[in-house]
């Protein structure tokens, strides 16, 4: 009782303090990156009635904190590399050291965009070699919410191999190459959790808009079903947990965690509120998305075109950038090689809603990976991916001609008993990434009768015509079209793979 009492009292003590003195978001701290060329927030909280005080690289700004928050707004400052203090003062002083002038950049996802630099191919030397003090970075931690929060537990550090072991390699390997081209201060903010649908991204009042997301709109309902499942295997449950408990006295690799057991609750909107809505309303450059293994299912990516437009909006509207660039990261497959001349494949209808969004979404553009994964879902190879990601912003937000994707699926023209499809982003020209005497493969044509026959296909005139003589009249054509294959050969003459695509509209079953 008497630790309650003395619990009680520093908890009180501690609530009076930090409400008795001005405080800034926890975004704000030492070793930080601010977005040069557009207007700053920085916020915080103070005593109701308080005078705060903001100076920054000679500007100096006030205001009255109203109802114990406070904000205050920068005007726009070219990139700095020198080193500032940024001081708010208020009956308090603080002082943010280290403080940069450069673009900032947030990468979210799910588990390959949160795939750690140790973990992929040369990642080790990339980690031996990442010491740049003009690479900062703000590792958003793990914290699901059932309700918005306004912080996060986490602080700004300088790239060196003390802190990029584990941070994202797609990142990584993006945010160092734009800082090694542009010369200029990056800030690199990684916002990224395995295993979360994107319906964890959104807000409650984004979903309710969306017909068809009702079911998923009673937190308290899906909350109990998971707690409830949590009930059901509690022996599964303890025994792994001696199962863990054992191999550490042994000093033996943690065993692997039984997929019947799932990790922290991460339903519909609780990435959102826990990691998406403390970073509001932050001025960054652009945006790289990295998600979509836990929405490809053919009863779910359906909606996930639809779901992604509506994320886009929404962030747009949140960061207040209505122009915010937005990098796509197209899904590479897994599973096993295809088979057939088109599959069941959740993941290929993913694939396609992400091909499509770039195409619809003003600001928005696609990189292709298909030639970089592998039978396992986390595949090693993300240094490729970074440098995609890198060139895309390159020529997404800062206006320079790069090729950055592979052929993208543009249109197709019937001919008398063949099919001929034309791509955007063909680069230096469509070619095949094989032995000069292997063909295209992946490709599918079908007829009326909506059966598709593995095609022959070859590229003219910067196009390519599909046929097969098993399909005389054929109105349909289908590229990619299963999970996963490494066979899959058309790319442009940089060296990057043509998209999943179809010329049809069929319902998919």
């Amino acid at each position: 009782m008497r630790f309650l009492k003395a619990l009680s009292f520093c908890i009180i003590v501690g609530y009076t303090h930090v409400n008795a003195t001005v405080k800034l978001n926890t975004l704000f701290t030492d070793n930080m990156v601010l977005q040069r060329n557009t207007e700053l927030r920085i916020w915080g909280w103070a005593s109701k009635g308080e005078k705060v005080i903001l100076k920054f690289n000679g500007q100096q700004q006030e205001t009255i904190a109203k109802d114990g928050k406070w904000m205050l707004r920068l005007n726009p400052m070219k990139e700095n590399l020198e080193p500032q203090d940024l001081i708010v003062m208020g009956t308090n002083t603080i002082t943010i050291k280290n403080v940069l002038i450069g673009d900032v950049w947030i990468c979210a996802g799910q588990s390959n965009m949160e795939w750690g630099l140790s973990k992929s191919t040369n990642g080790l030397k990339a980690i031996e070699e990442s010491n740049n003090p003009l690479l900062r970075i703000f590792n958003v931690p793990h914290n699901p919410q059932m309700q918005p929060v306004e912080q996060v537990n986490a602080k700004w550090v300088i790239s060196q191999p003390s802190t990029t072991k584990n941070i994202s390699a797609v990142g990584y390997w993006f945010l160092s190459n734009l800082q090694k081209d542009l010369k200029i201060p990056i800030g690199f903010i990684n916002v990224s959790y395995g295993g979360t649908p994107i319906e964890s991204w959104l807000s409650k009042e984004a979903l309710k808009s969306m017909p068809f997301q009702d079911k998923y709109m009673d937190a308290d309902v899906m909350k109990a079903e998971y707690d409830e499942k949590l009930e059901k295997i509690k022996p599964l449950i303890q025994k792994y947990e001696l199962l863990k408990d054992s191999a550490r006295l042994a000093n033996l690799p943690t065993p692997p965690r039984p997929a019947e057991i799932p990790t922290e609750y991460k339903g519909t909107t609780t990435i959102y509120n826990g990691e998406i809505f403390p970073l509001l309303p932050l001025a960054v450059k652009g945006i790289a998305w990295y998600q979509g293994e836990n929405n490809a299912y053919t009863n779910r990516a359906h909606t996930y075109e639809a779901l992604l437009t509506k994320m886009i909006t929404l962030w747009r509207a949140d960061f207040q950038q209505p122009q915010l660039p937005f990098i796509i990261i197209q899904l590479p497959g897994h599973k096993k090689e295809q088979e057939q001349p088109t599959e069941h494949s959740g993941i290929a209808m993913l694939r396609e809603a992400q091909l499509k969004v770039s195409q619809k979404v003003p600001y928005t553009c696609l990189v292709t990976t298909s030639d970089c994964g592998d039978l396992d879902v986390h595949y090693t190879l993300k240094e490729p991916v970074g440098y995609r990601v890198y060139q895309a912003a390159l020529n997404l937000a800062y206006a320079k001609k790069t090729v950055f994707t592979g052929p993208l699926y543009q249109s197709y023209k019937v001919l008398r008993n063949s099919i001929l499809i034309d791509f955007t982003h063909k680069g230096g020209g469509l070619t095949i990434n094989a032995k000069a005497d292997e063909k295209l493969y992946g490709f599918a044509i079908a007829g009326e009768d909506k059966k598709f026959y593995w095609a022959n296909a070859v590229i003219k005139n910067n196009k390519v015509e599909v046929s097969s003589p098993q399909v005389a009249k054929p109105v349909a054509v289908r590229y990619g079209w299963a999970d996963f294959s490494k066979k899959w050969n058309l790319f442009n003459k940089e060296g990057y793979p043509a998209s999943t695509f179809r010329t049809d509209y069929w319902e998919l079953k």
